[in-house]
Parts: C-alpha cells; sequence; structure tokens
C-alpha cells in the first residue's frame, strides 16, 4: 500500500512538472516528456482536474487526428507571494499560477540603516502587497519566495552574506518570515530568481536552455538547463559577475581584481559617471538629476544615453565591451539557445546590445554554428519577485504535489 501512494504521488510530482516546463499541455505530451504511460497521465490529469487545480483550456494544433485538449494550470487554484530585496528597493508581489500580478507593494529603503531595519521593511512590503487583495486569495495563499543577491544556502534558508549590504551575514530569512507569516517560505538569489521567472512566463518561456543576466547595482546571472535552474553543488551557480576579465583591473568588493561586476555593473557605472559630472563635463546625465549628483546612478546613465548624450553612449559603450567579451566566453562554455539581459542598463536601448553583440561576434568561437539571440527580460524591474513566486511552486510541486496544499 505504501508503494502504491508513493507512485501516485510521484507520478503527480511528474506530471505537474512538466506542465510547469511547458503549459498548456496535451494529455499525450505530458505522457511522452514525463515518460508516463497515456493510462496514468489520464488518470492523474482527471484527478487534478477535479481538484481544480488544473483546467481545460481548448483544442491544441493537430499533427494528424483529432485536436488534441490542452491542459493548464487552473490560474486560481491558489496564489504565490514574492519578495525581492534590492539595494535601494523592496518589491513585493502576489501572483496568480500564470504569472499575472494580482497586487504589488514597493518601499524605497536605504541598506546602510542596517540588518534589522532591512527585515522590517521586507517584512512590511510583504503585508501591504497581500493587505491590496482579496480575502479569498489570502486564504488561498500557499508560500511566499524571497529573492536577494549575494550567496544563499537554500537548505538551511539562510542569506550568507551579500556584498552590497553592510553587515549582512548568516540571515535567517526563511524563519523570520515563517515566524511572521506561517507559510511554507523558500530563499533564492536574485539573478537566478529573474532566471527562473524568464523561464515559467517571460522571455525564455519557449527555450530549453537560455542564459540570464542582471545588470543592477551589481552583475550577476541565472542558468536555464533543460527548463530548469541549475543551482549548481552548493547552490552558489551563475556568479558571473565575479569572472575574473582585467587581472590587474579595480578591486571589486569580492576581493578579487578586475571582476566584471567592477567593470561593468551598475556601480562602476555610476562611479564612472559621477567624475565626469563632478569634473565639469559637459553631459545630460548632470541635466537628468538636476545637478544633485548623488542621484546619478546607472539608469540615469542609461536614461541620457538614449536620449544621445555623448558621455553617456561612450560609458555604455565601453560597458557593452566588457560584457560582450564575458558573455562570448559563456556562449563558448554552455552553448546557450538565448540570452536574456536584464536591470536597469538593459534599457539602455538598442546601440548597448549592438555593441555587445558586435564583440561577440569577434570573441565567441561558436558564433559561427550558433549565434545566439540576445533580447532584454520581458518582465523588466518585477522579474526578480515574480521568479522568487515562481519558486514557491517549484518547491510545492516537488515537495507534496500539490494535492495536500
Amino acid at each position: 500500500m505504501g508503494d502504491k501512494s508513493y507512485l501516485n504521488r510521484k507520478n503527480i510530482i511528474d506530471i505537474l512538472l512538466t506542465l510547469q516546463r511547458k503549459n498548456p499541455i496535451s494529455r499525450a505530451e505530458i505522457a511522452r516528456l514525463s515518460n508516463l504511460t497515456p493510462a496514468t497521465v489520464s488518470r492523474v490529469v482527471t484527478e487534478l482536474l477535479k481538484r481544480k487545480i488544473l483546467r481545460e483550456r481548448g483544442p491544441g494544433v493537430s499533427i494528424g487526428g483529432r485536436r488534441p485538449v490542452l491542459i493548464e494550470f487552473n490560474p486560481e487554484a491558489f496564489y504565490l507571494a514574492g519578495i525581492d530585496l534590492g539595494i535601494t528597493k523592496v518589491t513585493g508581489v502576489i501572483i496568480d499560477l500564470h504569472g499575472n500580478i494580482l497586487s504589488k507593494a514597493k518601499l524605497d529603503i536605504d541598506v546602510s540603516e542596517g540588518k534589522d531595519r532591512i527585515i522590517e521593511w521586507m517584512l512590511t512590503v510583504t503585508k501591504k502587497a497581500l493587505s491590496s487583495t482579496s480575502r479569498l486569495i489570502r486564504s488561498k495563499l500557499t508560500g511566499i519566495g524571497v529573492s536577494l543577491s549575494g550567496i544563499i544556502d537554500t537548505n538551511k534558508g539562510l542569506s550568507v552574506f551579500s556584498p552590497s549590504i553592510p553587515n549582512w551575514h548568516n540571515v535567517p530569512i526563511v524563519q523570520l518570515f515563517q515566524n511572521e507569516f506561517h507559510l511554507p517560505v523558500f530563499i533564492e538569489n536574485d539573478a537566478r530568481a529573474m532566471a527562473l521567472a524568464e523561464a515559467r512566463y517571460g522571455a525564455g518561456r519557449n527555450y530549453d536552455n537560455f542564459f540570464c543576466i542582471n545588470i543592477g547595482h551589481g552583475i550577476g546571472s541565472g542558468i536555464i538547463i533543460n527548463k530548469e535552474l541549475y543551482r549548481g553543488k552548493t547552490s552558489t551557480a551563475g556568479e558571473f559577475g565575479h569572472m575574473t576579465l582585467v587581472p590587474s583591473g579595480p578591486l571589486c568588493h569580492c576581493g578579487n581584481r578586475g571582476c566584471v561586476e567592477v567593470m561593468a555593473g551598475g556601480h562602476a557605472i555610476t562611479a564612472s559617471a559621477i567624475r565626469v559630472a563632478s569634473s565639469g563635463g559637459n553631459t545630460l546625465i548632470k541635466e537628468l538629476v538636476e545637478g544633485d549628483i548623488k542621484k546619478i546612478n546607472a539608469e540615469v546613465v542609461a536614461l541620457a544615453a538614449k536620449k544621445g548624450d555623448d558621455i553617456a553612449l561612450r560609458l555604455l559603450n565601453e560597458v557593452g565591451r566588457y560584457l560582450g567579451i564575458a558573455i562570448a566566453n559563456i556562449i563558448n562554455l554552455l552553448n546557450p539557445e538565448l540570452i536574456v539581459i536584464g536591470g536597469g542598463v538593459s534599457n539602455a536601448g538598442e546601440f548597448f546590445f549592438e555593441e555587445i553583440k558586435n564583440v561577440i561576434k569577434k570573441r565567441a568561437f561558436t558564433t559561427m554554428v550558433n549565434n545566439p539571440e540576445i533580447v532584454t527580460s520581458a518582465l523588466g524591474d518585477d522579474a526578480s519577485s515574480i521568479g522568487a513566486a515562481a519558486l514557491v511552486l517549484s518547491e510545492i510541486i516537488s515537495t507534496k504535489g500539490l494535492l495536500n496544499v
């Protein structure tokens, strides 16, 4: 009896994971991708339809014979919360199972105020996002995902270290959120959360293998292989920002020199722009911040470049060159189908991407047979918070098969 229960649960998990990777999908394709028999798929899908976890969407494309009926998640079966801690703001979203944002809250923060204050802000944003939804949605909230920069211990639920946040070590994020909300809580690096969001709901939805780069204050990345997030042995895979570009370059806060992040991250762009603006350079960057140099950041530089400012264009051209070199190495190593670039700098305009593409063509050995498309994030500033919420679905499926929700 125990074996039967185990097999039934495993079959449910296999089918739901298949649906998560490709949604909507026919019963026949579920059977093919999950290696389960059509009879098993039919039985489990019927049960999930009865419980309103899944629903029938309508007929798909025929490949001979009758058009198949497509199955998808019922978006109203339950709901997911995602919280993203950035350097200047905390964002919280409540989404349905199709990735639609039903509620959103945002709070500007100053990480220099310390750990306790940051945690207070994170909990406040979560409560605000929840309070903006109906009682029904709150009653169907299944879990909370949290994303933030740095090294994450997903097994222990710890934010081990974030180089951008002062005195931030081994913070028990999962325990703090569980104590407050009494729900399952999961944690992930912000760049990997972004990659997961793009895989489930965004630019990477129709791709099996792609590389996602988040260019914010720092630079991080997420790797999607066979539609799943690749974490590596200790869940630290994707530290693209700390690949060495210039061995004798500037000192990075990680202790290394010449990392991608210190050469091309938001902090590096901001520092260069402030130097130019402070030296009296004629640039639109100063106008956009009304002369207040403290307000200059990478997004302001990107906006100035989009408006044709020569200095901003030159700064981002240099950033594009460094990124192109680093991405060329990734293409040679992983042979991805797609490169997704998110974060404020990705809004600089087509010229920025053209520089990256030109460098890649010169430096990536494999472009003669594979020149992956390079696109901006489809989910924009919400990508990491949506990805944190999507993480909940993945974890709940893997641990409970959804039937215990």
